[in-house]
Order: C-alpha cells, then structure tokens, then sequence
C-alpha cells in the first residue's frame, strides 16, 4: 500500500491550531527517537542545499534527514543535534515530503504519518492511520486543559501549594497541577481516548472535579476479596438505595460513573452477569480523581484512594485502564516485600513510606469489575506536602515551577540543594533495590512522590505490581525476603537475567523520573544540562561506590550507567501504536525497548 499524502488545509494562529502543531512535533520528535521504519537508523544527513528550505523558511545552515524509500516518496525531516533521549530532534515544521522530483511542504501529523505509512502492507498501515484519531484526541483534550489552566490560574491566589491547611489538599492541588503537563516521552499521553471534552471536565484532574460512585450489589460467589480493610464511610446497602437483607448474600462493588453509563451493561451482558448483580438506584460515596485519572480520593476519608476499572486508553490505543486482577494481589505482594527491604537498610529506614495495597476486590476475574483500595500513611504525611515527581516540572500559579517552589520553602531558594536531595535518596533506594536485593520497580511519575516536610525529603511508592525481580536471586541471597513473592500470578515480574532490572532502572528511574527533570529545569534557568548531568553522575557514582564497599557486585550497573556510549529507551509508541505484539515480541506493550539514547552520564566524565 502506498500512503496518499493529503492536501494541506489553510493555516491560521489560534490556540486550537498551537495544540495541533505542538502534538505534530511531539509525534515526530518520538518517530526518531524510536527509529520508526529506520528513519534515524537509515537515514541521511545533507546539508541545506540539497532542499529547497530557504522557500519555507528555513535558514542556510539547516541540516535535513533524507528518509528514503517510504513507498514511492522520500522523507527530508529537518533535524537539529541533541543528546537528550536521541541524536535528532525535529527543528520545526513542515518535514518535506520528494515524489517524481517535486517537493510538498507537511505541515500536518496525518500527512506525516500517512508518508511514514508509505509502502507497508494495508494492515501495518492501518496502524498509523488509527493513531491519528490519537493524535488528535490529544491536541483537543490539550486544548480543553490549557484553557481550564488559564481559568484556575486566574481565579487562583498566588499562594504555593503547600501552604494549603491539610496534606490531602495540597496532595490533590499537585496533582491537578501535575495534570496539565505532558508525559517527556509519549507524544499524545495528553489524549485520553474514550473521554469527550465534557468528560475531562467531568471526571479528569485537570478540572479537580468531585463526583459520586455507582455501585452494583454481586452475589457472594462472584465476588472475590483480597484484605477486608474498608474506607470508614463506606456505603451499606440502604444508603445505596437496596435492601438491607441483601448484605447477607450480596457485597457492594463500586463502578465509575463514566462506565456506569457508558459501557456497563454491554460488559455484564457479556460476561452473563446482567440478571444476576443488582443496579443500585443511589451513588454514594464522593470522590476526586488523582493524576492517574482512575485513581479516586474518597474525600472524607482522604487516606483511602479507589483504583477503578475505567474504559479509556491512555500511553496508546492498547493501554485500556481496566484493572487485571492478578494485579490486586501481586501489587500487595511486592509492597509487603518493599517494606521489609526498607526496614532492614538503614540507609531507607525512615526514608522511604509505601502506600498500603492490601485490599480490593474482583468479579469473577473480569478486568471491568473490581477495584482496589489504596491507603496513604496517614500519621506520617499530616504535616507534609505530597508532590508526584510527574509534577515537578509543571508551572504553577506563580509562574515557577514545583520544584522551585519547592526548593524556595525547603532550601532556601536553592534548586541545586533541592535537586542534591531528590537525586541522593532516589538513586540510592533503586540503586540498592536493583544491585542488592534483584528489584527494579515501575516506579515511574506517578507512582514516585516526593514527601516533605520541616525535617526534609522522603519517598513515597504506590503501586508496584509491575516491577521486575530476579526471584533466583532474592531466593538465594534473602530467602525469608523472597518467600514474600510466594503466589505471584504475573509470571512477567520474575526474570532471570540482568538486562529486565538494567533496563527498568535506566527507563524508569534514569530517564523518567531524572533525565526529564535535568533537561526541564536546564531549560528554565538557561543552562547547559550538562552541568547537571555531571551533578548525576556523582552520585551515581558515590552510591555504587558505598554499594561496592558493602560487597555488592557493581560491574554491570557501572558499565550500563557510566561507560556504555547508549543507553536503553522505551519504544513507547511503537509498541503501544505502532506495531502488533507479533511484531515486537514484547509480552508488556510498555516494555519494549531499544538501545538508541545517547548515554548522557558517559559524557558527563
């Protein structure tokens, strides 16, 4: 199949067409990043004379990637160096389009997809045309939230968050700011598909709305619990509108509003449930969605969240956030084990708080009824402000950002002081959790929070189900540690090999959760984040130093970490948008990897 490219529409300035803009130069930006048909790979560099550039603005020294044999046409991208994540970044738009020797200007995410699409067979290429309905979900839903932004930061005092009365108000009050900035490496986590603009302002972060919960009344054989901890207000099955008597053979399953009436009764039909559970007339029980959208606040109980199933797909059209059963017990599995490790380091001790994952509840294995319930260390965050590291770059009200707001009421004003703390007990609990103990976590923006308070810096995780352990390893070296795992039903958290924990720690810990912060905060202060990854590097080294010191082996993290020249990196939109599973071979669409980033710790020596 060759890709037709389209017509490209008149342009005009207004926000609407910003956003679309914004959303193209992520989606290419990704495209080379992630090598998509070869592109950097395979590509060739030529100077501003092989292109007619100057006619669309392009200056004498503009460098252009030739992508050649994309169906019947060629590809001229142009490009500026970097080292962030990748070799090339797109210098602006259009890309070039060659065919028959004419050149078309691309303005447009669907006429560069479309050239990217360019000679697959029809099923490959229907994969690029369906991510554009994507591409723009993203920009509107980028749209609908930088106008709600503007219209909460207008109404808004300047006041820091953490100045808020209680640590669940300012937890929440992060995490809203957190939701208007955008994941560093999936170019359209912005869209969330399935949700209407209405539904943002509904049920998104963005827009710190409060909402009742639907709920259905299971028979008891169906309903299958994991702990039998509940919020203190809790619904019985009178104040949900149902018979009292039912408790006696019923248990109360809570369901969001949004698949409530959306796409609760195709599911129940399905399933052959629809005349056995019980609809209740009544929603009770009011909540406020966190960052992670299906993650609910119980507000009168604000150290008890909710995960809901929610029928929406976010990180890409195959990341439906439903909830897997298997995660309600393994989740609490890898959070018993963390716990010990942490009691047991003296380093950690004290350090490093997790949220109790111990109860939830599934429907007879089916991922669209359940839920789980997640509770916060209460007596330890009354005095705290709770930030997700995904908010740390995101600007506030103030026009700083939440790291430099941070560092102003913790140190002083000084962000290099803020950042030494932040990297220092990051690094040293996954560099520990990884050479120590075979664990490396998923513990990525969202479920990495910073605590803190007058007498500094903890960590908080949530939400571990995800990690990779070398079971082997833990069983051999701490095997009362290891009996913890016993039961794990996602056979994909135990490895045998190094390179699962490497990678994991180098997209996750590395990348993620540091890199983006080194680049964000060098872009707003000016500087070269060179200063900042050489700041990295020393503590990186420093903690494998005390690790090596203690006996552990750390001959493969420091030459992963220090001497490779690339690092690993997540081909997040490939696997989640781009290719079959078939294709990729990865069991986990978000654990598919490539090793193409330019390793910016090697060039901080």
């Amino acid at each position: 199949m060759s890709a037709r490219i389209p017509k490209q529409p008149s342009r005009s300035a207004t926000a609407a067409d910003a956003d679309v803009d914004y959303i193209c130069v992520r989606v290419v930006d990704t495209l080379l990043r992630e090598d998509v048909r070869g592109c950097a790979s395979r590509g060739e560099l030529y100077g501003a004379d092989a292109v007619p550039g100057a006619a669309h603005g392009f200056d004498a020294g503009q460098q252009w990637l030739r992508v050649p044999r994309l169906g019947a046409g060629t590809l001229w991208i142009p490009v500026t160096p970097t080292r962030y994540m990748q070799d090339w970044r797109l210098t602006r738009l259009p890309v070039l389009h060659e065919a028959d020797g004419a050149f078309s200007a691309l303005h447009q995410v669907e006429s560069i997809l479309a050239a990217f699409a360019g000679g697959l067979p029809e099923a490959d290429a229907r994969l690029f045309t369906a991510y554009v309905d994507e591409c723009r979900a993203a920009a509107r839903h980028r749209t609908v939230s930088m106008a709600e932004r503007a219209r909460w930061f207008a109404q808004a005092d300047r006041t820091a968050g953490h100045a808020l009365r209680a640590w669940n108000q300012r937890m929440l009050h992060y995490d809203r700011v957190a939701g208007f900035l955008d994941h560093p490496y999936y170019p359209t986590a912005r869209a969330k598909l399935g949700f209407a603009a209405d539904d943002l302002a509904r049920y998104a972060p963005e827009f710190g709305p409060a909402f009742a919960l639907n709920w259905l009344a299971v028979p008891r054989q169906h309903h299958h619990a994991s702990g039998d901890a509940l919020p203190p207000n809790w619904p019985d099955f009178a104040e949900v509108g149902l018979d009292p008597a039912l408790a006696s053979s019923h248990a109360l399953v809570p369901v969001h509003p949004f698949v409530w009436q959306h796409h609760l009764d195709g599911f129940l039909a399905e399933a052959g449930l629809d005349g056995q559970v019980i609809r209740a007339p009544r929603a009770c029980l009011r909540v406020s969605p966190t960052l992670s959208v299906r993650s609910l606040v119980v507000l009168d109980a604000p150290a008890w969240h909710i995960k809901l199933p929610l029928t929406i797909r976010t990180l890409g059209a195959k990341n439906i956030r439903t909830i897997k059963p298997s995660t309600i017990g393994d989740g609490h599995r890898i959070q018993t084990l963390l716990g010990d490790i942490v009691r047991q380091e003296p380093g950690l001790h004290g350090q490093v708080l997790l949220t109790d994952e111990a109860n939830g509840a599934h429907v007879d294995q089916r991922p669209f009824l359940g839920y789980i319930l997640r509770r916060y260390p209460e007596p330890q965050l009354v005095d705290k402000t709770v930030v997700p590291v995904a908010g740390l770059l995101a600007e506030t009200a103030s026009g700083q950002c939440v790291a430099e707001e941070l560092a102003g009421r913790y140190h002083g004003g000084d962000l290099d002081a803020w950042l030494d703390a932040y990297l220092a007990l990051t690094l040293q609990l996954h560099l520990t959790l990884w050479l120590r103990y075979g664990v490396a976590l998923e513990s990525n923006q969202q479920n990495s929070m910073l605590v803190y308070g007058d007498d500094g810096l903890r960590l908080m995780l949530k939400d571990n189900d995800a990690a990779r352990i070398d079971r082997a390893m833990l069983a051999r070296r701490w095997p009362a540690l290891a009996a913890r795992l016993d039961g794990l039903e996602d056979q994909r958290i135990g490895v045998d090999a190094a390179l699962p924990l490497a990678q994991m720690f180098v997209t996750i810990t590395l990348q993620l959760n540091i890199a983006a912060l080194v680049e964000g905060l060098a872009q707003r202060r000016g500087t070269d984040p060179a200063a900042g990854y050489a700041r990295v590097r020393r503590h990186v080294e420093a903690v494998l130093a005390d690790l090596a010191a203690a006996g552990e082996d750390t001959a493969c993290a420091r030459q992963v970490l220090l001497d490779d020249d690339r690092l690993h990196l997540k081909y997040l939109l490939t696997a989640a948008s781009l290719a079959e599973k078939a294709q990729t071979g990865a069991t986990d669409v978000n654990k598919f990897y490539g090793k193409r980033a330019p390793n910016f710790l090697r060039v901080a020596a």
